[in-house]
């Protein structure tokens, strides 16, 4: 409401920011709808004549709120929330609230524990039923722990309350509501002090993203408020500045129909009988679909078809089809759409069945599809028989769209393609493009396309596409859609062994590449410096020897800082982070990684990378990564370890004393369910402390992820000091979510309260499942669940 919750949610996955702004008071809030029934937040509240050894004291927080159950006709929203879970205890409290929408008119009552109990109308109903409820000390046992032991805890509890009148005039609405939060701790310390708990207020809505608000506070204070709310499930622009998609060009029925009993031929006895029956009749089944049919049906040895048109015709079209798919079925019979008599044709022979249809087939195509008549479909003659002409047209095409072509080759019905993505955020769309060419450019013949996608000479994943089927599906629906319903897609491993790759390798290293650009790095929340930023020109070159084999350098000079080194650290752990800001002062301009690097594979679904030199800017050393992705599953497993050093603050070529073993085993999960992600690290961290990283994101089908992570380790709170463990919010934003650009730079933020020793890792030690999530199994099937 104004200083009240209510039971209500965003909208399932939104992200707000926002500020307001009252006596001796101003609160910056974020807070992300994690799932339609759960939202969480956090605030960073400055405090006017708080804290005698600041003229502002700074309060973060963070807050969780979960419903219930949804409103009804008859019953409310029901909601119960915590304030302060996490911090300093400034703002603990606890609530049940209910909340129903009467016409133009929005109710909300609750209950409130702890800050939020503190006009004490009545006792605390659990300390009734439990005495152990009944005290309540007024802090945390430390800044930033979780002190479940005083949740609804206390001797009082408070009742508050409004209304929100959503008015005649569109987007304004006015509040009025009665607050259960006396502000004592500040009236303690000589703040703010209400005359009475009643707020008002109006609220407009400028537009979809953004919200304004005047308040008048407790009898004594008015107030403002702003917030934008943001919808990562969504695109932010309908067109973006990208080359056109080549336009689907189809073959005809009859290069179709030769190009698949090619494709059969070779496939005949590389398979295992069971695997090749399906693939036959699949086949079958698929070509056996044109615009005249309408309805198939197997009755024992007869197949039976209702279809418009020349019956005689299709009879014809469904015998040779029969016979060339050497099937069991011994007569057609042709059915009119409008009860015409019906035409019987006999195959010649029968032999052995490879197919058995157990059910009738009642796929009803498009009746706005078109014929082979339409200008839409293009029969192919571009490239004929002529390979090497074929080859050159699609790396032609491919640069076009943006994508590397590694190698080429085209034999036996099948055309494989090794590629680069380096431009579409969504594997999806490469592969869609990609589809388009080999479409347009390959000869009539090849009739299955599989892609390879390669990163740093290394072969990834594997994408097997039946070209007949999409083409049916194209003339049918009018568009492309790779991993939509039934997909004719498989997703494979690629083989270890790739003779065109390496023969395309062998002409086109050594590899040079640059790239010059701004860097920006943050250090927020500092009592002296709330917001201390440093801005940096970074300038990055590579040299790639051979596929797989790198020597990377990135240099950094600082163009603006505000950093304050007055204040030292004074952890009592190895100062592995704490000294951050030593770094990017004495070393302001310097070198920020100059390494080696080996990528290469174990097994068709093993990755490793092996890494040597100076790391990141504040250690050196050597080490590597394992990482298992499964064929077709969700989840991975990984290992890391490195021996490091740490770096001179000039972030030169000197050492300092101090080095360290660090490494873990990582269990990565792409859930289906909300696009929720998991990760829970074990093992050892710089400052050499054991324990365990549990992490949790939403990323959606845009690429925006959003979530937050924490450490606990064999440190105690008192050791780690400030904060009492690691912890922080992650937020990743696609630059071509934000931008209207094909791209994948993306904004990386991962936001602490504070930056302490404990809990802390190397920076990159753990890259592969980054590098492998774009053409993973989670990531193409999310997309497809997405319609994407």
């Amino acid at each position: 409401m104004i200083d009240m919750p209510s039971a209500h949610m965003a909208p399932d996955g939104e992200l707000s920011v926002g500020a307001s702004y009252s006596q001796n008071t101003q609160h910056y809030n974020a807070a992300f709808q994690i799932l339609p029934w759960l939202e969480a937040s956090f605030r960073y509240s400055g405090l006017t004549q708080y804290h005698p050894d600041y003229p502002v004291y700074w309060d973060r927080s963070f807050a969780v709120k979960a419903r219930l159950w949804n409103e009804t006709e008859i019953l409310p929203a029901f909601a119960v929330g915590i304030n302060d879970l996490i911090g300093t205890g400034v703002y603990s409290g606890e609530y049940l609230v209910a909340s129903k929408r009467l016409g133009a008119f929005d109710v909300s009552l609750g209950m409130g524990w702890g800050r939020l109990g503190s006009t004490a109308l009545f006792k605390n109903p659990l300390a009734s039923l439990f005495p152990s409820f009944e005290s309540r000390s007024t802090l945390t046992s430390g800044a930033g722990a979780a002190n479940f032991n005083l949740l609804f805890h206390g001797h009082d509890a408070g009742l508050f309350g409004g209304v929100i009148w959503h008015t005649p005039i569109k987007k304004l609405s006015l509040i009025a509501e009665y607050s259960s939060d006396q502000y004592s701790l500040e009236a303690e310390r000589g703040g703010f002090k209400p005359r009475n708990q009643l707020n008002f207020g109006a609220s407009y809505r400028v537009s979809d993203g953004m919200t304004i608000g005047i308040d008048w506070l407790y009898g004594r204070s008015l107030g403002g408020n702003v917030s934008f709310q943001i919808n990562p499930k969504e695109s932010q622009y309908t067109a973006k500045l990208q080359p056109a998609p080549i336009q689907v060009a189809v073959r005809a029925p009859e290069e179709q129909q030769q190009a698949l009993q090619i494709f059969l031929r070779r496939n005949q006895g590389r398979e295992a009988p069971q695997k090749r029956a399906n693939a036959t009749r699949a086949a079958f089944v698929d070509a056996l679909w044109q615009p005249e049919i309408k309805n198939a049906e197997l009755q024992g040895q007869s197949l039976v078809l209702t279809a418009g048109g020349d019956a005689g015709r299709n009879c014809i079209f469904a015998a040779k089809l029969s016979q060339s798919f050497e099937g069991n079925i011994r007569n057609i019979i042709v059915r009119g759409i409008n009860g015409e008599k019906p035409v019987q044709c006999t195959t010649v022979s029968a032999t052995d069945p490879v197919y058995q249809i157990a059910y009738p087939l009642n796929y009803e195509p498009r009746t706005a599809a078109a014929s082979s008549s339409s200008p839409r479909l293009q029969t192919i003659n571009a490239a004929g028989s002529d390979i090497n002409a074929a080859n050159r047209a699609i790396r032609t095409d491919a640069a076009k769209q943006k994508i590397v072509i590694e190698a080429v080759s085209i034999s036996d019905a099948i055309a494989t393609v090794y590629y680069t993505n380096t431009h579409y955020f969504a594997e999806a769309d490469a592969l869609d493009r990609l589809t388009r060419i080999m479409m347009k450019d390959t000869p009539a013949e090849i009739e299955k396309f599989r892609f390879i996608a390669v990163i740093n000479g290394v072969p990834q994943q594997g994408f097997d596409i039946l070209r007949g089927p999409e083409e049916r599906k194209y003339v049918q629906t009018d568009s492309l859609d790779l991993f939509a319903g039934a997909s004719n897609t498989s997703i494979v491993p690629p083989p270890m062994q790739n003779p065109a790759l390496a023969e395309s390798s062998r002409r086109g290293y050594p590899r040079f590449s640059w790239n010059i650009f701004p860097q920006l790095r943050q250090e927020l929340f500092d009592p002296d410096n709330p917001l201390a930023i440093n801005l940096t020109a970074a300038a990055t070159g590579s040299v790639e020897l051979r596929p797989g084999l790198s020597f990377n350098g990135e240099a950094e000079t600082s163009l603006y800082n505000n950093f304050v080194t007055s204040r030292r650290s004074e952890s009592v752990l190895p100062h592995v982070r704490s000294d951050f800001l030593e770094y990017f002062a004495q070393g302001r301009t310097g070198i920020g990684q100059l390494d080696a690097q080996y990528r290469f594979r174990l097994a068709p679904t093993v990755f490793a990378i092996a890494k040597a030199g100076y790391l990141e800017s504040m250690f050196a050393g050597g080490g590597g990564e394992v990482l298992w992705r499964p064929e077709g599953q969700r989840w991975a497993l990984g290992v890391d370890g490195y021996e490091v050093w740490q770096r001179g603050f000039d972030r030169l070529f000197d050492l300092r004393n101090y080095h360290v073993f660090t490494g873990h085993v990582s269990l990565y999960y792409a859930s289906p369910w909300h696009d929720l992600n998991f990760m829970v690290s074990a093992g050892q961290y710089l400052a050499g402390d054991r324990g365990l990283t549990f992490q949790m994101t939403r990323r959606f089908s845009t690429g925006v992820e959003i979530g937050a992570f924490f450490t606990k380790t064999n440190v105690s709170s008192a050791q780690f000091g400030e904060g009492s463990f690691d912890k922080g919010i992650i937020i990743r934003i696609p630059l071509g979510w934000a931008l209207p650009v094909d791209t994948q730079g993306e904004w990386r933020l991962d936001l602490r309260p504070v930056q302490r020793d404990g809990g802390q890792r190397l920076a990159a030690d753990a890259p592969l499942y980054d590098e492998t999530r774009r053409s993973s199994y989670a990531e193409i099937q999310n997309t497809a669940l997405a319609g994407h």
